[in-house]
């Protein structure tokens, strides 16, 4: 709070008033979620006036956006002060730990700064994304510190702080915080299994595929509840999920309003449904491959094949659960974490083959993926997934295998 009494110089007066407001940001948003947080409970709890908040902030997400940035900046310093460790691999190892070490000493802040910020909007997601290219530049610039690591492709570094922010997220909206400190060596020592790949990681070798039906042939062959998902799928890639009204979708499923509430409560039950729906179309692919396949390294491979062949088969449901999702909120992220989990068990046949393989590496490899196909699909749109098949087999194999056996399954 502010001092008693007159003069305080205006440039004082303002910036208290930012500070009240952020901590008051903090406090509301991980007690009640960012959606139901009002810019009446920031007056409230800040304790300034409502005029005051709109001299700072043209609303809510303003606000929220500017406090996250904030709790962000302090992750830069923690970098900038490994720099003092003697190596490459020193401090890598520091960075993260220190970084970790921050989360864990202030959990109010990173839950609202890693899972209540995605419900912020498009430019939440851009922020994130911001401090996730700051995270990828210090990581290459050690990476090319470290014998046998220089010359990582940035898709993997990429890939790699995808596994760590992954790793974190879920900690936090678990409230099991205080374990990062002692995950921080198993995300090192993850990071340190690999090796650059041998030769390059192209394009995947062209497989035959039936021509994929387009989206009319396909919404003829689903039942009203089946078209309103996928309608609500293609609404949400093209306008972002905010933007994409029950009207619009019941007329690209060519069914009533009355139909759409007769089997979803509103817009984000449907876009939990729609998740539901392609998450379960994808695994119908994707598990009989791994499941018929000779071993397991070879079920991996077979696996990427199938799961993103779906991009070119159901691009809609695949740009819908990729990316358009960290619109729809904490609820949204949950179920994806779900169904990340298990494909995380199929990676354990894995440590039968290399027990000294760091426990976390599973959930880590899982998060890495989901990174590689979000930037993938952002840029290329998911008809590009088959691409990423070598890159992703690669990513999986290498800390189970090593990377000459890896590559020669990724790039066979």
């Amino acid at each position: 709070m502010m001092r008693p009494g007159r003069g305080m110089p205006r440039d004082e007066a303002e910036r208290n008033h930012r500070e009240r407001l952020f901590a008051a940001t903090v406090a509301c948003v991980v007690e009640k979620g960012y959606e139901a947080t009002r810019v009446a409970d920031l007056v409230e709890l800040s304790g300034i006036s409502r005029s005051a908040f709109y001299r700072q902030f043209a609303d809510k997400q303003e606000c929220f956006l500017a406090a996250a940035g904030e709790l962000i900046q302090p992750t830069v310093a923690v970098m900038e002060e490994a720099e003092r460790a003697s190596s490459g691999e020193a401090r890598m190892r520091e960075a993260v730990e220190a970084f970790l070490r921050l989360v864990v000493s202030q959990p109010a802040a990173a839950r609202m700064c890693f899972v209540e910020i995605y419900a912020a909007g498009p430019e939440a997601v851009t922020l994130i994304d911001r401090t996730v290219d700051t995270f990828e530049v210090f990581a290459t610039a050690q990476f090319e510190q470290i014998p046998g690591r220089k010359g990582l492709p940035s898709t993997m570094v990429r890939a790699m702080i995808g596994g760590l922010q992954k790793v974190v997220h879920k900690r936090l909206y678990r409230d099991e915080a205080e374990v990062l400190i002692d995950i921080a060596p198993q995300i090192c020592d993850w990071w340190l299994s690999y090796p650059p790949p041998p030769g390059p990681l192209g394009t995947a070798k062209k497989r035959r595929l039936k021509q994929p039906l387009s989206f009319e042939e396909r919404q003829a062959r689903d039942s009203p509840p089946d078209r309103v998902l996928r309608a609500l799928a293609a609404a949400v890639s093209e306008k972002g999920y905010p933007s994409a009204t029950v009207a619009e979708i019941v007329d690209r499923a060519a069914t009533s309003q009355r139909t759409f509430y007769e089997n979803f409560a509103n817009k984000e039950e449907a876009l939990l449904a729609a998740l539901d729906t392609g998450s379960a179309r994808m695994l119908a692919k994707t598990l009989p491959a791994f499941r018929r396949a000779q071993n397991w390294q070879q079920a991996v491979r077979l696996a990427y094949e199938e799961m993103f062949s779906f991009g070119l088969e159901e691009p809609e449901y695949s740009r819908l659960g990729a990316v358009e999702m960290y619109a729809a909120g904490k609820r949204a992220l949950r179920t994806r974490d779900t169904i990340m989990e298990g494909l995380e068990a199929l990676l354990a046949p894995g440590y039968e083959l290399a027990p000294q393989t760091p426990p976390i590496a599973a959930e880590a490899i899982g998060g890495g993926i989901y990174a590689l196909v979000y930037e993938h699909v952002k840029a290329e749109g998911p008809e590009s997934l088959p691409s990423l098949v070598p890159m992703a087999t690669y990513m999986t194999l290498a800390p189970f295998l090593g990377a000459e056996d890896a590559y020669a399954l990724a790039a066979g």
